[in-house]
């Protein structure tokens, strides 16, 4: 019966989030970086523009489900608001971004918040509740990686680390995170829409409650998650799904040490390890990426599709990432540039044989109204131009750099 009126009042209050104006300010920030990476492709490999409203649905719809998934969790452990210290939290990760990008995560903001509690007491808040929604929020980003990570990618030609031209994947995104947190009412506070009578064996985290019944409300906070990663030695699929296994074992590793120590100084090893454990997790992707072989060469013969551009007729037709055309109508594709040539004279309807997996497989390509087939090909390995990834920077530097810049074009 509990569970019931639980599920219930979480179901009312996610319905009002969805009138409130920051939440849909969250969705046209989605909108606008996803436009922003479709016009970056269009100008890049002269495609005709993606329709996104699809992609932003998923990618919300995605954010509402993970968002009521950790609401749940951190209802069933007992964590509250009003104990975790979001406002220090913000003005922490803030201040963080201006060293590097990455430190805007809750995991350097809320690791470094519990390690000033553990030592000197400062701020108030309860350290466990603030890194075990640490933990939840990256349980919830696993999610969102491995179901909608792969929905913004960027097909770019980069410089690999023996310096020759490779394809590969810019990865970004960014989900509005809708969260239902628990808010403890004072005695004298009249119970309100959303509140909720929970037992006195409630809750399993949270030491020193009150062990009695209490009300509570359940207060509509909207976060934001955000992913950018690099695929080069493996396919955009493989990479997502394994940083979602990293970022789980992150977080489950995170929620069992919080859940050993809970309070006093032993808490400081699940405080230091929010920070330091994802800063290992972030490093150990990079040398996964470092120390394989490219995967999107383009081969001597023939032409190494680098992604294909949904909706188009090749994408219509079957044809994905990593196969390898070496003939259309029974005509040999040369190489890269013979097919970028002649892809703007392809007949109305084109058979094109291809490899995939060693296996020789044929499909029919439809042209319709499409002037071009909608294929992105793999770089060849000659003087190809390639684009040079920025490092990551603070926000400092990045203000600093675009002042000089300004400075010397009007001087």
């Amino acid at each position: 019966m509990l569970a019931i009126q639980v599920l219930r009042q979480m179901m009312l209050q996610m319905g009002t989030l969805l009138y409130a104006p920051i939440f849909w300010l969250a969705v046209a920030l989605v909108y606008l970086q996803m436009r922003q990476q479709a016009r970056k492709k269009e100008e890049l490999f002269q495609l005709r523009r993606e329709p996104l409203a699809g992609k932003v649905v998923l990618v919300v719809a995605a954010g509402l489900a993970a968002g009521l998934l950790a609401s749940l969790i951190l209802l069933v452990l007992g964590v509250t608001v009003d104990r975790i210290g979001l406002e220090y939290v913000w003005m922490v990760a803030l201040l963080l971004l201006l060293v590097r990008q990455r430190f805007l995560c809750f995991a350097y903001s809320g690791g470094v918040l519990a390690t000033a509690n553990c030592l000197w007491g400062y701020p108030v808040l309860d350290g466990a509740q603030l890194l075990t929604v640490v933990a939840v929020l990256h349980c919830a980003e696993a999610f969102l990686v491995w179901s909608t990570g792969h929905l913004n990618r960027l097909p770019l030609y980069l410089q690999d680390q023996n310096r020759q031209i490779t394809g590969g994947f810019l990865l970004q995104m960014v989900w509005p995170l809708p969260l239902l947190m628990l808010w403890l009412l004072s005695g004298d506070t009249l119970p309100q829409a959303g509140f909720l009578l929970l037992p006195d064996w409630w809750p399993v985290l949270g030491a020193g409650q009150a062990q009695y019944a209490a009300l509570y409300v359940l207060l509509p906070v909207l976060a934001a998650l955000g992913y950018s990663d690099v695929a080069v030695c493996h396919s955009v699929r493989r990479k997502t799904t394994g940083t979602a296994v990293l970022l789980l074992c992150y977080s489950a590793m995170l929620l069992l040490l919080v859940l050993a120590t809970r309070q006093g100084t032993a808490l400081l090893l699940p405080a230091l390890f929010a920070p330091l454990g994802h800063e290992a997790m972030i490093w150990y992707g990079r040398w996964q990426e470092l120390r394989g072989n490219s995967r999107f060469c383009g081969p001597e013969r023939g032409l190494l599709i680098l992604d294909v551009q949904a909706g188009s007729p090749a994408a219509r037709a079957g044809l994905r990432s990593e196969d390898w055309i070496f003939a259309l109508d029974g005509q040999p594709v040369e190489n890269r540039q013979q097919f970028l040539q002649q892809q703007y004279r392809l007949p109305p309807c084109v058979t094109v044989t291809y490899l995939r997996r060693g296996k020789r497989r044929q499909c029919r390509m439809r042209m319709g109204r499409w002037s071009q087939p909608g294929i992105i090909p793999a770089p060849d390995r000659h003087g190809m131009v390639y684009w040079e990834l920025q490092p990551d920077q603070g926000l400092i530097k990045f203000l600093h750099k675009k002042l000089a810049k300004t400075l010397k074009k009007n001087a």
